[in-house]
């Protein structure tokens, strides 16, 4: 009857207050979210929640079940430690979830001084993107936020701000912004686009917000999750997208990203290291490090 995974949403929805902010401590969208707990409710065959204008109303049974379900994940957590520490004994272990372009650009120069420092150290690298395979366990996890939207604080984690990422058009080298040296944001109203977060995760949610202070709503052309299938369009001229400034370092040929104005999207970036954990030399000489990056490669 129990899945953990749902049992597990519920609870976020409870500490929250709501299925928006629920997802976004978890990374989801809110209709994966609604979809958990709308399942789980029909397995327990009660009441957790009731609507209630646009949120829902927690039952006493769904707040009874929050509480009561506490110490299974204590349980577990220590499952998990238990593990670990049998892992660790011989060669210790680093698991980092963060999103594709940070692990592109960013993790080799994170990892490099730590790794030299911490020669038996094996890094496991986990995507914590919602269109990829659910991450297990970590120690550190970088996300993405809306910066206009209330930070997200992990449980049993601490979060440390890294950088503003702002965004960028990217375009055919055949196309006419390709040519410029800035495109006001409002000028993107009469392109064709390429929507390449099918997930409406804090990424895509950036570009909404702009789109709405530039007072137009996007073209779509195509949505694609598979980015190489989204960048083959814009290279073959037949659309545009726009990208966190991180994501476009490594483009392929035949396409260009053109910085962009009146507004600039921005996306905050964040890292999460885990409590319990914190106090490890090779956890704290890779948030060093991260930050030290951080602030060297980012503009």
């Amino acid at each position: 009857m129990w899945d953990l995974q749902r049992l597990r949403v519920w609870r976020a929805v409870v500490a929250t207050g709501s299925v928006v902010a629920a997802a976004r401590s978890l990374n989801y969208t809110p209709a994966t979210v609604s979809q958990h707990i709308t399942t789980l409710q029909k397995a327990v065959g009660a009441p957790l929640y009731r609507r209630s204008g646009r949120g829902i109303e927690v039952t006493e049974l769904g707040r009874r079940l929050a509480e009561e379900s506490a110490d299974v994940f204590t349980g577990l957590g220590r499952l998990d430690s238990l593990v670990e520490s049998y892992r660790t004994v011989s060669r210790p272990r680093m698991r980092i979830a963060a999103f594709t372009s940070f692990n592109a650009v960013l993790l080799p120069d994170i990892i490099a001084p730590v790794a030299l420092a911490h020669e038996d150290l094996r890094f496991d690298i986990q995507l914590n993107e919602p269109a990829k395979v659910r991450r297990s366990h970590c120690t550190i996890e970088i996300r993405n936020e809306v910066p206009q939207d209330e930070e997200v604080h992990l449980p049993g984690m601490s979060r440390t701000v890294l950088f503003d990422d702002d965004y960028r058009v990217v375009v055919s080298t055949r196309h006419p912004f390709a040519q410029r040296g800035s495109v006001p944001f409002y000028e993107l109203a009469a392109e064709r686009w390429v929507d390449y977060d099918l997930w409406s995760g804090p990424t895509s949610r950036v570009v909404e917000l702009a789109c709405a202070a530039a007072g137009f709503e996007p073209t779509m052309f195509a949505a694609s999750e598979d980015d190489d299938a989204a960048l083959a369009l814009v290279g073959a001229n037949l659309a545009i997208t726009v990208l966190p400034r991180l994501s476009t370092v490594h483009l392929p040929a035949g396409l260009t990203a053109v910085d962009l104005t009146d507004p600039v999207p921005v996306r905050r970036v964040v890292m999460h290291v885990r409590d319990r954990e914190a106090h490890l030399p090779h956890v704290r000489a890779f948030a060093s490090a991260a930050e030290a990056v951080a602030a060297d490669r980012v503009p």
